[in-house]
C-alpha cells in the first residue's frame, strides 16, 4: 500500500518529468511551470526554482514573471486554506518538538517583522514555500496580514528568489546565458 509520502513523491517526480518533456515548447512549458508554481505554494513542499533551469527555449524573464504570479496565486489560496487548518497544525507542535521550535520562531518573526519576515523567508532560494506559507497564514488569527499584502509579498519574494538564484548560479559554474 502506498503511503502519503510515497504518493507525493511519485506525483512530484511525475510532474518534474512532464515539465522536462515540455521544455522544447515554450507555451506548454509556461503553462506547466505556472501550474507547478501554484502547486508548490499549496501542496508541494519542494522548491520550484528547478523549473527555471529546464527550458532554454523559454525566456528567463517570462519564467520569473510566471514564478512570481504563480506563487502569488498559490499564496492567496493558502491564506484562506491556512485559516481552516490552524488547530491541526498547532497540534503538530505538541507531537514534534522540532516543529514547536520552528512554529515559535515563525511566530516571533511575524510579531517582529510582519510582511518583511515573510518576504525574507520566501526569498531564500531552494526553500520550500508550503510550510512557511501555511504557518504564516495560521498565525494570522490575530489579523497580522491582509490578503492583498500577503499576496504582494509572495509575488515580490518570487521575483527576488529567482533573481538571487540567477546571481548565485555563476558561483557554482552554471552559465545560463552562453
Amino acid at each position: 500500500m502506498l503511503d502519503i509520502g510515497q504518493a507525493l513523491d511519485s506525483f512530484v517526480n511525475g510532474m518534474m518529468q512532464f515539465l522536462a518533456q515540455t521544455a522544447n515548447d515554450p507555451v506548454m512549458y509556461s503553462l506547466v511551470f505556472f501550474a507547478y508554481a501554484v502547486l508548490a505554494a499549496i501542496i508541494l513542499p519542494i522548491p520550484v526554482e528547478v523549473g527555471l533551469l529546464l527550458s532554454p527555449h523559454t525566456p528567463i524573464i517570462w519564467l520569473i514573471v510566471l514564478l512570481g504570479i504563480g506563487k502569488m496565486l498559490g499564496s492567496i489560496l493558502v491564506f484562506y486554506l491556512g485559516l481552516g487548518v490552524g488547530e491541526k497544525v498547532r497540534g503538530w507542535s505538541v507531537r514534534w518538538t522540532w516543529f514547536d521550535w520552528f512554529l515559535k520562531r515563525c511566530e516571533w518573526l511575524v510579531s517582529r517583522l510582519h510582511y518583511m519576515g515573510l518576504y525574507i523567508l520566501l526569498s531564500i532560494p531552494l526553500m520550500s514555500d508550503t510550510v512557511p506559507l501555511y504557518i504564516f497564514s495560521i498565525l494570522n488569527d490575530e489579523g497580522v496580514f491582509n490578503v492583498q499584502f500577503f499576496a504582494l509579498t509572495n509575488l515580490l519574494a518570487g521575483f527576488s528568489r529567482a533573481m538571487i538564484l540567477f546571481l548565485l548560479l555563476p558561483l557554482f559554474g552554471v552559465d545560463l546565458f552562453h
